[in-house]
């Protein structure tokens, strides 16, 4: 496997008191301008726990070498999940290709 570079992405949590966890979501398409848009929340997420940052890659970001649109949503301790924040940002999550030929001289 090899060493990708770690991005750090941060947000302002809700004042919400019932807050428990953040929902991330990395897709290549651009993110909809519909934040109802049930589509979005069918993206694969992450969950990383009430917190303001997090290191990308994820599971669910796609390892490309481009844009990638990240959202990022506060859900409750029922369940409910907010409006989806979005981002869009150039990545490098592709690893240069092994070294061949490798010998002693």
């Amino acid at each position: 496997m090899a060493n990708l570079k770690k991005y750090i992405v941060g947000w302002g949590l809700p004042a919400d008191p019932d807050i428990v966890n953040i929902r991330i979501r990395s897709s290549e398409a651009v993110p909809p301008t519909d934040p109802n848009d049930p589509a979005t929340y069918a993206i694969p997420y992450d969950e990383v726990g009430k917190v303001t940052q997090c290191e990308l890659p994820l599971p669910h970001t796609p390892l490309i070498d481009g844009d990638i649109s990240i959202g990022v949503s506060a859900v409750d301790d029922v369940g409910n999940e907010g409006d989806i924040s979005w981002i869009r940002f150039p990545f490098d999550l592709v690893a240069p290709s092994i070294v061949t030929n490798l010998r002693l001289l």
